[in-house]
């Protein structure tokens, strides 16, 4: 459907779509809510060119690649400006937004990294920082559990940026000061040991990546692997390194090299090896290990910017992350209904008269008497609507 709108000049000289103003309709928005959902929905999870031929096949919508790229632009600039603000004032006057005050004892929270490819920017390649924070797990099915109220954040920023935001979105759901204990879960890296500090949590290694590490520097010793786990969920840490310290007397060359490697990485992530719950009693039995960030970064980043021989911007990287963030977690709909007031013009009914008096001046009489009205002229002329219709016009039987 096509509709013609008038464009008008108000008495300060701004220019204005009246019809816009009384429905309400976002400025320069030439599709429907609905159809914004579905377009932006869909460029979240395939390329823009590919969400263009989906909508054409399947719907009457047609978009061009570009089109469906610059409203993915109109939706996210809003939350992107909003978010810098927050942050920015709570780094520069440490302002906190109001939040709902839930109150829970424990958070859990977690935090990668992942690169992606640019293009048109200095660096090639750039870190995507993802964070996560929920309230526990709940059982889905046999050995399968789900994060209690997760709430996501990622995006292209430094480490001290990055957890104030973290902070931010904590402090706008919970009441901070009912939270006993913070744990932070992560792969070690130091931007994420640094979020102790910010959040005043107790970290904890991610069992993954200790695994990892493990595997490669021990290799195929899977005793002694498992001997290595079970002395660091202890926090045994001295034991374990005189384990490595035997398997390195008799390695040469690469092997001796990994073991070097691994050893330094107990040492340098010590305070996160010993597994949190023994510290509980009873209620540590009933609590899992973090890990649930790796899931995230697969499916927040992975799976729609990498791997698909494609490199973005550093803008471009941190809108897509905003509207993917919100179809996740399925805020989409609420921003795209947030209308603004309606600007009804009070015009004087004078002015109206005046208006259509001096339209019509300049147009000869015969032409716009000439009007017709087809609707008017169909084989049932005695149908209620028909009669109404030709009471309106002045039209006899």
């Amino acid at each position: 459907m096509r509709v013609k709108r008038r464009l008008y000049s108000d008495g300060q000289g701004r220019y204005r779509h009246l019809l816009d103003e009384l429905l309400c309709s976002r400025q320069k928005r030439h599709v429907t809510v609905r159809v914004l959902e579905m377009t932006t929905g869909l460029a979240t999870q395939m390329v823009f060119r590919r969400s263009a031929a989906v909508l054409k096949d399947l719907t009457p919508v047609h978009l061009s690649a570009m089109t469906i790229l610059n409203y993915l632009k109109k939706v996210a600039a809003p939350e992107l400006e909003k978010a810098t603000a927050e942050v920015r004032n709570f780094l520069e006057a440490g302002e906190l937004p109001p939040g709902e005050g839930k109150k829970v004892p424990r958070l859990m929270v977690e935090s990668d990294g992942v690169m992606v490819p640019l293009q048109r920017e200095k660096q090639r390649k750039a870190e995507v920082k993802v964070g996560i924070a929920y309230e526990g797990w709940r059982p889905v099915g046999k050995d399968r559990y789900a994060t209690v109220d997760k709430m996501c954040l990622a995006g292209v920023a430094s480490g001290e940026e990055h957890w104030a935001a973290m902070l931010l979105r904590i402090h706008q759901r919970y009441d901070v000061s009912s939270v006993k204990e913070i744990v932070l879960g992560g792969d070690g890296a130091g931007w994420i040991k640094g979020g102790t500090e910010v959040l005043g949590a107790r970290f904890a290694l991610s069992r993954y990546h200790l695994h990892e590490e493990l595997c490669r520097g021990l290799g195929r010793d899977r005793d002694g692997i498992r001997q290595v786990i079970q002395l660091c969920d202890r926090g045994e840490l001295p034991i374990a390194l005189q384990l490595l310290s035997q398997a390195r007397m008799g390695a040469r060359g690469e092997p001796a090299r990994r073991l070097d490697h691994l050893a330094g990485y107990l040492v340098e992530n010590g305070c996160g090896l010993k597994d949190y719950r023994l510290d509980l009693g009873e209620e540590g039995k009933n609590l899992r290990r973090t890990g649930a960030i790796e899931g995230n970064v697969d499916k927040l980043v992975a799976r729609r910017m990498k791997n698909q021989g494609m490199s973005w911007t550093i803008a471009g990287i941190q809108r897509m992350l905003c509207v993917r963030l919100m179809v996740l977690q399925g805020t989409l709909q609420r921003v795209l209904n947030e209308t603004p007031a309606p600007r009804i013009p009070h015009l004087r009914a004078k002015q109206v008269r005046a208006v259509i008096d001096s339209a019509a001046a300049k147009v000869p009489t015969a032409e716009w008497l000439q009007a017709a009205v087809p609707a008017l002229h169909v084989p049932h002329p005695n149908r209620p609507w028909v009669m109404f219709l030709r009471s309106l016009v002045g039209v006899s039987g």
